[in-house]
């Protein structure tokens, strides 16, 4: 079994660290930044107190360690034509809210319920968009955008288009984001001659 050591003591079982990340990943998805502290993380794990607390000096460093995994800076976009960037932009949009944040941090970041915690977060985001944001002036200045596309106010559409799906419905209808694809590339792109 793959371990780490620390100094004295017992070396670290990595599977022990996993099941600690694991269990308060899902607190934080589920319920949101409030619900995940030590005594949680412990009942949720099966991991005594003493063992956490020799990982993580308190719920700050466990929330710091957690945000790291969610939130790691974005891919580099293939080179797709836009309509496809687009798609590939909300895909990356599903994958923070939905797989890595959950419903539960994303209704806290919404009502700013722990305002350290959504700090914290939006500026993890920030630097994961600002690479989306770089790509999409990048396109702008191919000429593949229009030159008065404002990337961020693009990126806040899609993300509250999305957002609104999620409110609406509980999920993303059937076709929605072919929809507003169609619907969103033409106001965006370059009309060819």
């Amino acid at each position: 079994m793959p371990h780490s050591t620390t100094g004295r003591g017992r070396p670290r079982l990595e599977s022990t660290d996993q099941r600690i990340l694991q269990a308060a990943r899902e607190l934080l998805r589920e319920k949101g930044p409030a619900a995940v502290n030590i005594d949680s993380v412990a009942a949720r794990s099966g991991v005594a107190r003493t063992t956490i607390y020799r990982r993580y000096r308190g719920r700050d460093e466990l929330m710091n360690a957690i945000l790291e995994q969610l939130i790691d800076p974005a891919p580099v976009a293939p080179d797709l034509p836009v309509s496809e960037k687009l798609r590939w932009v909300l895909d990356r949009i599903r994958d923070i809210l939905e797989n890595r944040l959950g419903p539960g941090a994303t209704a806290a970041i919404i009502a700013n319920s722990d305002p350290e915690f959504t700090t914290a977060v939006r500026a993890r985001l920030a630097n994961r968009l600002s690479s989306l944001t770089e790509l999409m002036n990048l396109d702008i200045k191919s000429g593949r955008l229009h030159a008065t596309v404002d990337p961020d106010t693009v990126l806040g559409l899609l993300i509250g288009a999305y957002l609104a799906e999620l409110l609406r419905f509980g999920s993303p209808r059937d076709g929605w984001m072919d929809r507003a694809v169609a619907l969103l590339t033409p106001a965006v792109t370059q009309p060819r001659d």
